[in-house]
C-alpha cells in the first residue's frame, strides 16, 4: 500500500504527529504482540487508532482481519468514531497526495475500514456467535443486567422462598462482613449474581467450591438457585454476558468456528486491566487460533472494578502470562507523556500515586513517571477547601462554584482569578467527586451532595440522579405509587401474590401511601384522577381493552408530570421503569401487558401479578436501579456528582474530590472508606473461590487488596482535572499528629504515616 513516511506526511496535514512513545507501539509490525501500559491523558485511544489505521494502510491488513475491543460503550463508539473520522480523513489526504501512484489511489479506493470490529468484548462475541452460528442453531438472545436481575430475583431469591432461607443469609451476609447495614433483598440478589458470574470470569471449578462449604445445606441450596436461573434463561433461549463469553470461549478452544478465526490477523483491546481470566482465556485463544498478534492497552493503577470481577494482575503481569501461554515475550511500550493536565496536576499525581511504598510492589515493574506534554501550562496549585463543619463547608463551596460559574469569578488569595470559559463554558464543566453520591445519611442527616443541592436553591441545578435510594426518590415513589393504583386500586391482587418479599411490600406500600396523598392534595389535576380511577375500576367498564401494553399506562401517568421529560435526574428514573419493563417482557408470558377478561378473572389478575413479580418488585426491592449505563452523558448546565468508578474514562477542566466531609474521628465504621484494615465484599469472594480456579492464590492479604483498590479510585480522581483540582473536607479530616484520622486520600501509607503531616501539598482557600 504505502510507506509509514507516507502515512505520517498525510496524517500531519490534519493532525498533530504521534510523539515517540506512541511511535513505539504504532510502528511495531503486525505480527509483535504488544504490551502498552497507558497513564492518564497519554492518548492511548490515539495510539490504538492510528496502529489499526497503520496495519491497513502501510501493512496491508484487510481491515475485516481486525478486531479491536474496549471496556464500555461509549469507549467503544469513542473508538469506531476516531477511526472512521480519521481514517477517512487520511484516505482523502492520500488521494489528493501528488507523490502516490494512481494504482496506490486506486487500491486505497476499495478499501472499507467500515469493516474493521470494533465494539465491547460482549458485543462482539454476540455478533460471532450470532453470524457463525452452527447450522439449525438459534442465534444467541443476549439479556442486560436488568432481565438477568429480574430472572435471579425471581428463580432465586422467591421461588421456593428462599429469600427466608436463614442459613442461606447468614452465607450471604459474610460478603460484607456480616454487617447488617444495607443488608436487604437487593443486596442478597447482587451476591447470588456475583457468585454465579464469578463461577465463569474466574474459571471456578464449581463443584469444588460447593464442596468447600461448611453447611452442605448451602451449597444445596447455591446448586438449586444457579440450576433455576440458567434453566430460565434456556428455556427462553436466553445468554446473559457470562454464558455468552463461556461459549464463544469453548467454540474457539474446539475450534469450532474458523470462517471466523482464519481471517483475524490483528487482536487489539483496550482497557486490558478491568479483564478477567474468561476474557484473558477469550483472547489469548482467539490470538492462538488465529495466529493474530495481541496487543494489549491499559493502566494498572486505573483498575478499579475488582467488584464487577477485574483481576488486575491479568495486566500488571501480562507480559509474563502472554510468555507462559504463547513462549512469546510481548514488547512492553510505556504511555508517559499526559496532554490532559496541567504540570501542576501532574506532578501532585505522580507524587501521591508513589507515597505507600508497599503499593509500588502490585504495579507493573519499571513503570516511569508521568511528563506533561510540551504544551502544557504551569498551572494553579492544587487547591485545598477544609472548614470545621459540614453546613460552613457546603456553604463556602456552593459560594465558589457560583462564583466561577455564573458570577465574575473566585479570586484566590494570592489575586488570581478562576473563572469559567466566557465561550461556551458553563457548570457542566465542573464535577464532584465522591466515594458515594448518596445525598443522606442512614438517619436523615443531609450529606455533602445533598447540602450542595439544598445550598444552590434556585440559583443552580445539580445532576445526582444516584443521590438518593431509588424507592425512597419522590418522583420514583409517586410513580411507582400511581402504577400501583391503576394496576390494582384495592390492594387485594398484591395481597394474593405469593413469593413477594417484605421489602417489596414495604415499598409498595410506602408508594401507595404516596400516590394517594397527592391525588388527594389540590395539585392532583382532575385528569389525572379520573384516568386513575379509571384503571383501577376497568372491570366496570364494557368498552376496556382486552390487552394493553403496560408501557402506554407509563407513559400516559407521566404525561401530567413533566419533570419526567424536562428534567435530566427525571428522564433517568423513567428509563429504570421503561428499562425494568422491557425486562418483564422478555420473562414473563404476558409480555409486560395488562389482560382483561371478564369471563376469566383469574387471567387477568395473573397478568397483574406478573407485573407486580417481574416489573414493580425488582426495583421496589432494590434490586435493580440507576447504574452508570443509564448516566452516560451529562447536562451543561448542572454540576455533576458522581462517584470515582463512574468518573474513569471521564475529564473536566475543574474537579472537586471530596477527601473528607464525613471524618470527624477515626471511628471504626468509616474505616473502609478512607482507611481499610480488612476486606470488603470483592476481595471476601476473591477469597472463597480463588482456590478453586486456576488462577494463583493472591498472596497479599484482603485488606492489603482493599487498601490498593481505595489507592487507585483517589490516583484515578485526581488525575481526571485538566485544569483545576480542588480538595474538600473537614479541617479534622486533615493529617494531624496530635488527633489522627488515616485517609488514604490524604497522603497516608498503610504504615499508619501519612507524608502531609508537615506541609500540605495544596493551596489554601
Amino acid at each position: 500500500m504505502i510507506t509509514l513516511q507516507d502515512f505520517y506526511r498525510n496524517y500531519e496535514k490534519f493532525r498533530y504527529l504521534p510523539n515517540e512513545e506512541q511511535k513505539q507501539a504504532l510502528e511495531a509490525p503486525p505480527d509483535q504482540p504488544l504490551f502498552v501500559v497507558a497513564g492518564p491523558g497519554t492518548g492511548k485511544t490515539t495510539c490504538l487508532t492510528l496502529r489499526i489505521l497503520k496495519l491497513i494502510l502501510v501493512d496491508g491488513l484487510a481491515p475485516e482481519s481486525i478486531l479491536a475491543t474496549t471496556f464500555t460503550k461509549k469507549a467503544a463508539e469513542e473508538l469506531r468514531s476516531r477511526i472512521l473520522g480519521w481514517g477517512f480523513l487520511l484516505l482523502e489526504e492520500l488521494d489528493r497526495d501528488p507523490d502516490l501512484p494512481d494504482t496506490t489511489k486506486a487500491q486505497l479506493r476499495k478499501l472499507d475500514i467500515n469493516q474493521i470490529l470494533t465494539g465491547t468484548l460482549d458485543s462482539l462475541c454476540e455478533q460471532i456467535l450470532r453470524d457463525y452460528r452452527e447450522p439449525g442453531t438459534q442465534p444467541p438472545i443476549l439479556i442486560d443486567e436488568f432481565v438477568s436481575k429480574t430472572l435471579m430475583l425471581r428463580e432465586g431469591l422467591f421461588k421456593d422462598q428462599r429469600y427466608r432461607n436463614g442459613e442461606l443469609e447468614q452465607f450471604l451476609l459474610a460478603f460484607q462482613n456480616n454487617n447488617r447495614f444495607g443488608f436487604n433483598t437487593g443486596k442478597k440478589n447482587d451476591y447470588l449474581l456475583q457468585l454465579w458470574d464469578r463461577q465463569f470470569q474466574d474459571q471456578v471449578d464449581w463443584e469444588s467450591f460447593l464442596g468447600s462449604l461448611e453447611k452442605p445445606e448451602v451449597a444445596d441450596t447455591l446448586r438449586e438457585i444457579m440450576q433455576d436461573y440458567r434453566a430460565a434463561l434456556d428455556e427462553e433461549l436466553m445468554v446473559d454476558f457470562a454464558i455468552l463469553e463461556q461459549t464463544l470461549l469453548e467454540r474457539l478452544r474446539e475450534n469450532k468456528i474458523p470462517e471466523f478465526t482464519d481471517k483475524i490477523q490483528a487482536v487489539l483491546v483496550d482497557e486490558y486491566q478491568d479483564s478477567n481470566l474468561l476474557q484473558e482465556r477469550i483472547y489469548f485463544e482467539l490470538s492462538q487460533v488465529s495466529q493474530a498478534a495481541l496487543t494489549v492497552v491499559g493502566d494498572d493503577d486505573q483498575s478499579l472494578y475488582r467488584f464487577r470481577g477485574a483481576t488486575v494482575e491479568l495486566f500488571s503481569r501480562f507480559d509474563e502470562r502472554h510468555h507462559e501461554f504463547f513462549e512469546e515475550m510481548p514488547k512492553t511500550v510505556f504511555l508517559r507523556t499526559n496532554y490532559r493536565s496541567t504540570e501542576n496536576i501532574i506532578e501532585f499525581v505522580n507524587d501521591y500515586v508513589t507515597l505507600d511504598r508497599q503499593y509500588q510492589e502490585v504495579r507493573v515493574q519499571s513503570k516511569p513517571p508521568l511528563i506533561a506534554g510540551g504544551n502544557a501550562e504551569q498551572g494553579l496549585p492544587i487547591l485545598g477547601m477544609f472548614r470545621e463543619n459540614l453546613d460552613e463547608l457546603a456553604t463556602d463551596l456552593a459560594d465558589f462554584i457560583e462564583k466561577v460559574f455564573r458570577g465574575n469569578g473566585y479570586r484566590l488569595p494570592n489575586g488570581e482569578l478562576i473563572q469559567c470559559a466566557e465561550d461556551g463554558g458553563d457548570v457542566g464543566d465542573c464535577a464532584l467527586l465522591c466515594s458515594s453520591p448518596k445525598e443522606q445519611k442512614y438517619n436523615g442527616d443531609l450529606r455533602l451532595p445533598g447540602l450542595l443541592r439544598e445550598k444552590f436553591g434556585d440559583r443552580l441545578s445539580v445532576f445526582n440522579p444516584r443521590g438518593q435510594t431509588l424507592t425512597e426518590e419522590p418522583r420514583v415513589a409517586l410513580l411507582g405509587g400511581l402504577l400501583l393504583e391503576a394496576l390494582d386500586g384495592d390492594g387485594l391482587i398484591t395481597e394474593n401474590t405469593r413469593g413477594l418479599d417484605n421489602d417489596s411490600l414495604t415499598t409498595f406500600g410506602n408508594w401507595r401511601d404516596e400516590a394517594i396523598d397527592y391525588l388527594r392534595s389540590p395539585n392532583a389535576s382532575q385528569s389525572l384522577k379520573d384516568f386513575i380511577d379509571g384503571w383501577a375500576n376497568r372491570q366496570t367498564n364494557p368498552a376496556w381493552k382486552r390487552s394493553v401494553p403496560v408501557l402506554d399506562l407509563i407513559y400516559a401517568i407521566t404525561h401530567f408530570f413533566p419533570e419526567f421529560y424536562d428534567d435530566p435526574e427525571g428522564q433517568v428514573f423513567l428509563e429504570v421503569f421503561t428499562r425494568q419493563l422491557s425486562a418483564s417482557e422478555q420473562v414473563s408470558k404476558f409480555k409486560g401487558r395488562v389482560l382483561w377478561e371478564p369471563e376469566n378473572p383469574d387471567l387477568s389478575n395473573a397478568s397483574v401479578r406478573a407485573l407486580l413479580r417481574n416489573f414493580l418488585s425488582p426495583i421496589a426491592s432494590g434490586s435493580v436501579g440507576v447504574n452508570e449505563e443509564l448516566m452516560d452523558t451529562f447536562p451543561r448546565d448542572r454540576l455533576s456528582i458522581i462517584s470515582i468508578h463512574q468518573a474513569k474514562g471521564l475529564e473536566f477542566p475543574l474537579v472537586i474530590v471530596d477527601v473528607g466531609s464525613e471524618f470527624k474521628s477515626n471511628h471504626h465504621t468509616q474505616a473502609f472508606k478512607r482507611f481499610p484494615r480488612q476486606e470488603g465484599t470483592p476481595q471476601i469472594i476473591e477469597n472463597m473461590v480463588r482456590t478453586h480456579t486456576n488462577l494463583d492464590t493472591d498472596t497479599r492479604s484482603g485488606g492489603d487488596r482493599c487498601f490498593d483498590d481505595l489507592y487507585r479510585q483517589y490516583f484515578v480522581a485526581y488525575s481526571r482535572p485538566q485544569e483545576i483540582l480542588l480538595l474538600v473536607g473537614l479541617d479534622s479530616a486533615l493529617p494531624r499528629s496530635n488527633r489522627p484520622i488515616p485517609n488514604v486520600a490524604l497522603g497516608w501509607q498503610r504504615t499508619g504515616q501519612s507524608e502531609w503531616l508537615d506541609a500540605f501539598p495544596f493551596y489554601s482557600i
